[in-house]
């Protein structure tokens, strides 16, 4: 086999992986999610309910995202996304693990969103969670994390600001710092370093106020796998 047919099937086999981890089949549904964390799942606005092996063994685990009213009135508090992992065990879900994103940013947050993929080509599911952060009403903000499986448990391999849009607040934004970008995990250039470094593509639209005539791609590149490995 030749190199180009080898890269081929390299390429190949990655995406197939990709599809396979990155698209598992809901068992436990919103419902179930709500019943375990102790919420009405009529005051749900948004969730995301997946199926996937996120620790070692065989056993595949429940996550979820879930976006929710809190029934307080108070714009800080209203709504809360909170993150959770649950094994399924006799028919009840049991917490594993979990990350209160109103209870960890004091509030402003909301429209949680998840996705699980392996970053490292070692069959287990990374998690990768989304959410807007809502301080400012004139900032558009969204928050990402990636979640990886350490020795101790879980942890934040990753954490920085996916889409931020500051251009309409001219009163409290200077002028340097009205800017407008998107970002978006690379999955399989990460997959090519066996998760050691996250690959992100930054969509810059607008900088300092100006709004550019095409935007502007950048590759980002953080230590992912080799950050956690150092800790």
């Amino acid at each position: 086999m030749g190199a180009v047919q080898r890269g081929l099937f390299a390429t190949t086999a990655a995406c197939l992986l990709l599809v396979f981890l990155a698209n598992p089949v809901p068992a436990a549904g919103i419902a179930e999610v709500c019943k375990a964390i102790g919420i009405k799942e009529k005051d749900t606005m948004f969730s995301s309910v997946l199926t996937g092996r996120v620790q070692e063994g065989s056993r595949k685990q429940v996550v979820a995202v879930t976006t929710y009213l809190t029934g307080k009135k108070d714009r800080d508090n209203a709504v809360n996304v909170r993150l959770d992992v649950f094994n399924e065990t006799g028919g009840k879900l049991v917490a594993v693990f979990s990350r209160d994103y109103g209870q960890e940013y004091a509030g402003y947050v909301g429209r949680g969103d998840l996705e699980l993929v392996d970053l490292d080509a070692d069959g287990i599911n990374d998690i990768i969670v989304t959410f807007d952060r809502q301080d400012n009403p004139l900032v558009d903000q969204r928050l990402g994390e990636v979640i990886l499986t350490g020795g101790g448990g879980f942890e934040v391999g990753w954490k920085g600001i996916m889409m931020l849009d500051t251009t309409r607040d001219a009163r409290s934004v200077p002028v340097e710092r009205r800017d407008h970008f998107m970002r978006e995990v690379n999955i399989l250039r990460t997959l090519k370093t066996r998760g050691e470094t996250l690959f992100i593509t930054k969509k810059v639209i607008a900088v300092a106020g100006e709004r550019l005539e095409q935007p502007k791609e950048i590759t980002e590149t953080f230590p992912l796998r080799s950050a956690l490995n150092r800790r």
